[in-house]
């Protein structure tokens, strides 16, 4: 059970006596489904209105450009459950109060979730490696630099020993050691500079060609929106917009295919006229739309593109009501944009108004699937703000252009809180066996639980009528 796990490494107390606030856990989720390992995360909801918080300075990727000029040897390293390596006072310890059905437990370290976690964090890190050469740290991302491999393993060194000092854990799964060219926060740093992670880009990069004038329509949106940033857009677009004229054809060509392909090199080019660095000074915003088969992420600060995002929905997921599909698309932004959104204000732009008041409601009051979503969602800071479709172009564009690539996370990640769930529940062997025994006498039950195992249908009138109300 990993509220004991937390407790053996003291990260967690559990409490007796009265105290002044009681948090909810806002989820138990798998950072890595496929891993097996879960993390226990704080509701502070209310406990974030009544902090004060310090806006301690990020540093930005033109800070770490400065600093390794020249580099030619690199290292990433990744702090260990960084946020548990900061102890908290008895008084502060005390706010982290959360409930569960096993009682209440409060945080003996800085857990996730706190507005002002991400400042606190930040400032220990640049304390721990104050005045050490060639190294620099965003949040939990460490990177190590040098112009020959003998200057690297000293700075390498020095690093290594600090962070024994310190008390630092690493994790060696997610370091890189002495490498020519590294991935750090969204971007592959190498000996000639700066350039994006692909992974970034590719939603736009391999998106296909349009097949119709309804499918060239949406992408012209987005390039007419994209295009006040850059003017060359408008130009380059203007064999695309021959296409769109009543009196013409839909006939894609050699012209218009390098067109298309013109303006996504420009669209994805880093830094360019569309696309620009993060800035974590900057209000950050991410826009999402759900259509019927896939989902899009646009991720922006003052209006220009940090990144890009898209997936196809699973034949499962194609049946999702709209609101389900609309706020699924918000964890997929939030999910694929972690290192940008993850400890800072965000604030979403959706065309689905519904949203706006179902995450200010009780959990207890929001459908089964949509519970399981909030509370994944739990992590992020963010807000809902309501735009028409047409002020989200490029969102919509990738939403109906999605890459066919499936992300199984969430299900897995769906699937792994179940498992938890039951195999911790507060019930006895024969008391399980007593409830499966009388499980096998209810016709209707029965039933559902043979449907489960053979898969729901499609539709609502499809499924079989004892069962219909409780159709995912």
């Amino acid at each position: 059970m990993e509220l004991q796990n937390m407790e053996k490494q003291q990260v967690i107390i559990k409490v007796t006596e009265p105290t002044e606030w009681v948090n909810s856990v806002g989820s138990v989720s798998a950072e890595k489904p496929r891993t097996g390992k879960l993390r226990v995360c704080l509701d502070p909801k209310d406990l974030n209105k009544a902090i004060k918080r310090p806006h301690y300075p990020l540093p930005t990727l033109d800070d770490v450009t400065a600093k390794r000029a020249g580099a030619c040897y690199f290292s990433v390293m990744d702090a260990r459950s960084g946020y548990w390596a900061i102890k908290l006072t008895e008084e502060s310890s005390k706010l982290t109060t959360f409930n569960t059905v096993f009682g209440r437990y409060r945080f003996l370290r800085l857990p996730f979730g706190i507005i002002s976690a991400q400042d606190e964090f930040q400032r220990r890190v640049d304390e721990t490696y104050e005045g050490l050469q060639g190294v620099t740290a965003i949040m939990d991302d460490i990177l190590i630099f040098a112009k020959t491999k003998e200057e690297h393993d000293k700075n390498l060194h020095a690093m290594l020993q600090r962070s024994r000092e310190r008390g630092v854990k690493l994790n060696p799964e997610k370091s890189i050691i002495c490498a020519t060219e590294v991935s750090y926060f969204g971007h592959i740093i190498t000996k000639d500079g700066i350039k994006p992670d692909p992974a970034k880009v590719r939603a736009v990069r391999d998106m296909e060609p349009p097949k119709d004038k309804g499918e060239l329509e949406t992408i012209i949106g987005t390039i007419n929106y994209l295009s006040k940033f850059a003017p060359r857009l408008a130009e380059t677009n203007a064999p695309l917009c021959q296409l769109m004229k009543s009196t013409s054809e839909f006939i894609w060509d050699a012209q218009h295919d390098a067109a298309f392909r013109k303006l996504k090199e420009l669209i994805t080019r880093e830094p360019g006229p569309v696309l620009m660095f993060y800035d974590p000074s900057k209000e950050l915003r991410l826009q999402v739309d759900a259509s019927k088969y896939g989902l899009g992420a646009v991720l922006l600060q003052e209006g220009k593109p940090i990144g890009y995002a898209s997936k196809s929905l699973s034949d499962s997921e194609v049946n999702y009501a709209q609101i389900e599909k609309e706020l699924y698309a918000i964890l997929f932004g939030c999910k694929r944009f972690h290192q940008y959104v993850y400890g800072r204000h965000t604030i979403v732009e959706s065309d689905h108004k519904p949203l706006e008041s179902i995450m200010k409601k009780p959990l207890a009051a929001a459908p089964p699937r949509l519970q399981r979503m909030i509370l994944q969602l739990q992590r992020y800071d963010f807000s809902i703000v309501h735009r028409p479709g047409k002020d989200i172009p490029v969102a919509d564009t990738l939403s109906r252009k999605s890459l066919s690539d499936q992300d199984d996370s969430l299900r897995e990640g769906m699937d792994m809180q179940v498992h938890t769930v039951y195999s911790n529940l507060p019930v006895s062997d024969t008391k399980l066996k007593e409830i499966r025994a009388e499980t096998e006498k209810d016709a209707q039950l029965v039933l559902l639980k043979e449907t489960i195992k053979s898969g729901w249908p499609e539709k609502r009138p499809m499924c079989p009528q004892s069962t219909g109300l409780n159709f995912p």
